[in-house]
């Protein structure tokens, strides 16, 4: 039995220190990764050309973090070097009331993005001038509470497609816009750290959106464009809570807007690859490799709001 004991103590040591060599080496590699993409941002960001225009593009505006990202935007237009601010959502009473707001050049496209034929429209905008997208922040998204059966499949559907397919597609449409020194911020979730049942389309849907930003910014690291992934716990004051879960009550340690789009729009300019915006999100991120996905998913469903009957 001693023998049993000490060998269990020397793999549990030994698990232990690769689990710290590897999280340091992590450490590095990000620090290192964001060192170089902000020198190949800063070199290729030179040579742009005087005639282009400018443009932030800011999808799910009409409410929530989209607009607390534009309405903070429009305040330090010259740090993200940009001339005029494109919203995106559905309701364009919303989105003009917005782009009244701002006081600054913003042009309100009313569309909805599940549509096909919407990404066409903002292609064939984008062509009408020399145009740079400076900055792409996917903010479009939907969430459902509930098992598969209550939701169904149109709604776990519609979640899908909007934020993923979505996510995607703005990526691929405006991509050929975009110059050295450019910025993508895909919003995920912390719950795209785990699997959430009662909410598990949403998580599974965030975990592509925070798996398809870590690679997509590989790939364009070359070229000097950034992609951060935004990681938010629940933000009480966007009405996601309310549409979610059917529920008013705020959990506890969640953030309001204007806490999460501080805290992530300094990741954001750092083109960190991700940003967890309040003490909840970074301590899933910690602790999450360490624990079985079924701890957590187990841990996260006890801390879900009441489910919708």
């Amino acid at each position: 039995m001693a023998i049993l004991k000490e060998i269990y103590s020397r793999c549990v040591s030994i698990s232990g220190n690769i689990y710290f060599f590897m999280g340091l080496l992590g450490i590095i590699l990000s620090i290192a990764g964001n060192i170089l993409i902000r020198k190949r941002a800063d070199k290729r960001s030179v040579t742009l050309r005087d005639s282009a225009r400018r443009i932030a593009v800011v999808t799910g505006a009409s409410r929530g973090l989209g607009c607390g990202y534009v309405r903070a935007i429009a305040r330090q237009m010259d740090a993200f070097d940009i001339q005029e601010l494109w919203i995106i959502a559905r309701n364009r009473d919303k989105l003009v009331a917005l782009a009244r707001e701002t006081g600054v050049p913003c042009l309100p496209i009313p569309v909805d993005l599940t549509s096909g034929r919407s990404i066409e429209v903002i292609r064939e905008m984008l062509s009408t001038r020399d145009y740079d997208v400076r900055l792409l922040i996917n903010c479009a998204g939907i969430g459902n509470s509930g098992t598969s059966e209550q939701i169904g499949n149109r709604g776990e559907q519609m979640e899908i497609v909007l934020n993923d397919s979505v996510t995607v597609a703005m990526v691929q449409t405006l991509l050929p816009f975009m110059r050295g020194g450019s910025r993508i911020v895909n919003i995920a979730s912390i719950a795209a750290f785990q699997s959430i049942p009662g909410f598990n389309v949403y998580a599974a849907s965030k975990a592509f959106v925070l798996s398809y930003s870590r690679g997509l910014r590989s790939e364009l690291a070359s070229r000097g464009i950034s992609v951060t992934a935004v990681c938010p716990y629940w933000i009480r004051d966007t009405g996601f809570i309310e549409h979610a879960t059917g529920e008013k009550a705020a959990p506890f340690l969640s953030k309001t807007t204007d806490q999460v789009v501080r805290t992530s729009l300094r990741a954001i300019k750092g083109r960190r690859r991700l940003s967890t915006p309040s003490i909840a999100s970074f301590l899933d991120l910690i602790i999450g490799p360490l624990l079985p996905d079924i701890v957590l998913s187990r841990i996260a469903a006890a801390f879900n709001l009441k489910r919708k009957k």
